[in-house]
């Protein structure tokens, strides 16, 4: 699937530009981790699903949140661009599994489990992707 670089948004395949901030797509998450470097110059390679979420309003916090904090984030947008109401098919009635996959790189995954943890509690365990002992 194809990728906004400024945005970070998904979307179906044969879309060239994102039409909301009118740049070409890139071709791959990867090309995007590669795209997604500190300011410094730094890039990431090792790009871990960190959690699975339904809530809209939970991964607007938790991009900023982490923005604000210099941690990488991608989100990759299960629904597509336009969410649950602007696809055909089954998911335009109820997210199926979780429609947000919160990306970060992975010497950041224990300070953006902190972060989800703090905003989200229980619910960000339960959404969690990865043993967070495990990964440290």
């Amino acid at each position: 699937m194809p990728y906004c670089p400024k945005c970070r948004y998904e979307y179906k395949q044969g879309i060239i530009d994102c039409p909301e901030c009118e740049v070409p797509l890139v071709g791959s998450l990867s090309e995007l981790a590669d795209l997604a470097g500190s300011e410094d110059g730094e890039t990431y390679e090792n790009w871990v699903a960190l959690a699975r979420l339904t809530s809209p309003q939970y991964v607007g916090m938790l991009e900023e949140v982490l923005r604000d904090d210099n941690i990488p984030v991608v989100v990759v947008r299960g629904a597509g661009y336009f969410e649950v109401t602007g696809q055909m098919g089954l998911t335009s009635f109820a997210p199926g599994g979780g429609a947000y996959t919160l990306m970060v790189p992975e010497e950041f995954v224990a300070d953006a489990d902190a972060h989800g943890l703090s905003i989200m509690g229980e619910d960000w365990a339960k959404s969690r992707l990865v043993d967070i002992e495990e990964s440290e």
